[in-house]
């Protein structure tokens, strides 16, 4: 999910709508705008997902649940760094 939220939010950034990406995806526009912030996260939460390290309270459930904090250690406190 996190390498589609990156594919996704560079659709956003180069001006495609939120509603055509979710239509090429076949989803609800709510599926893309709370799973397109997982492009956000600091690197090191994105580092330990992707290498599998993450604290196992970590899931994408909880992850798209809350509002993530612009600041990455706020992030990082927030999901247990």
């Amino acid at each position: 999910m996190l390498i589609r939220a990156h594919g996704w939010a560079r659709d956003l950034k180069a001006g495609v709508q939120l509603m055509e990406i979710a239509r090429r995806e076949s989803v609800p526009d709510a599926f893309i705008r709370t799973r397109a912030q997982l492009a956000f996260l600091s690197p090191k939460i994105q580092t330990a997902i992707l290498d599998g390290s993450q604290p196992p309270e970590l899931t994408l459930k909880r992850l798209v649940s809350v509002t993530h904090p612009l600041e990455w250690s706020e992030q990082e406190r927030l999901f247990g760094f």
